[in-house]
């Protein structure tokens, strides 16, 4: 068994508690999808909050992390030697718990203007980058994608479950839209939608083959 684990933003009480759930389901992993928040400044709270960490804890990017740092990986990272946090790269594959998992992180931020503007953190390496879908696909080549794990979620997941009213919110209009939703949507044909658990919407939306996590929610697979 797998937890997978929604948007933390940097809350690590939530991830330590996530960790202790973990332990007890002696669970084989825990994968927090995106928006994880972990930068330089508190990286010692998440030392901490993954000290008793009896399994590996893998976390891919959103667009509310340090993006720019994350990108430069190519190879599954272990942050500390004596800790089981691990950074999975955009494009990665790999078997966990017996089935071939595949993970794309990465999403634009709808308030961008306004982190700009009121000099909250904004990263220009969120959106996804055409050189690692070609990452993806050459490491996929061959070989049955049983899970996707995304931080965005597919455009047509988007358009089935949200509509465009909730941009304005944002201050942008609704003709405003996230091309890496059209790149995981491009990602999950091709590997022929295999079941696709995603964060970023802030909200929990269960479908036929896909899943996307809300803020916080824990998720056994």
């Amino acid at each position: 068994m797998i937890l997978l684990l929604g948007d933390i933003h940097g809350d690590t009480n939530v991830l330590r508690k996530a960790i202790h759930k973990a332990n007890e389901a002696e669970a084989s992993a825990l994968i927090q999808v995106g928006d994880f928040g972990m930068f330089k400044k508190s990286e010692n709270s998440f030392r901490l909050a993954v000290e008793n960490a009896t399994m590996p804890v893998y976390f891919i990017e959103g667009n509310h992390d340090d993006c720019q740092r994350w990108v430069q990986c190519r190879d599954v990272t272990r942050i500390w030697e004596d800790r089981n946090l691990f950074y999975i790269p955009r494009g990665t594959v790999m078997k966990l718990d017996g089935r071939r998992f595949a993970f794309m992180g990465g999403a634009a931020s709808i308030d961008k203007d306004v982190r700009l503007r009121e000099g909250w953190h904004w990263d220009e390496f969120e959106n996804i980058h055409p050189a690692e879908v070609l990452r993806l696909f050459k490491n996929a080549e061959g070989k049955t994608i049983d899970v996707l794990i995304t931080h965005d979620v597919p455009t047509t997941v988007c358009k089935a479950h949200f509509d465009d009213s909730g941009k304005l919110w944002f201050g942008v209009g609704k003709d405003w839209h996230d091309h890496n939703m059209d790149v995981i949507q491009h990602i999950w044909d091709e590997l022929k939608l295999p079941q696709i658990y995603s964060g970023h919407m802030h909200r929990s939306v269960i479908g036929p083959n896909y899943r996307i996590l809300d803020i916080n929610e824990l998720l056994a697979i």
